[in-house]
């Protein structure tokens, strides 16, 4: 019996590849405006979109730690698909705020 999802798949790594940066930053969001309430960080001086900014990259590099995972089992086409779905989220993220960085 063959299962559903193949798992050295680029259609399973864009499916990682999409769903652990948007996991990631739902949990990273959390933990900033909990910390926020409690006064421990502040956005003050900070550029209006700085928080979403930054937060939205750093889920995008939790990519580069699941391809790692990924690379020790040997799953090259997995790897191909996380990589898919990094440069499309590079490339999102650019349109949204890259324009507004350079002062386009």
């Amino acid at each position: 019996m063959t299962p559903f999802v193949k798992k050295d798949s680029v259609w399973f790594g864009i499916a990682v590849g999409l769903l652990v940066p948007a996991g990631v930053y739902a949990l990273l969001i959390t933990i900033y405006t909990l910390l926020d309430t409690m006064g421990i960080f502040s956005d003050v001086g900070f550029a209006d979109d700085f928080r979403i900014r930054t937060l939205a990259l750093f889920a995008i590099c939790a990519n580069l730690v699941m391809m790692q995972r990924f690379k020790s089992a040997y799953r090259h086409e997995t790897i191909r698909g996380i990589l898919v779905a990094s440069m499309i989220l590079v490339v999102i993220w650019f349109v949204f705020f890259g324009a507004k960085m350079i002062n386009l």
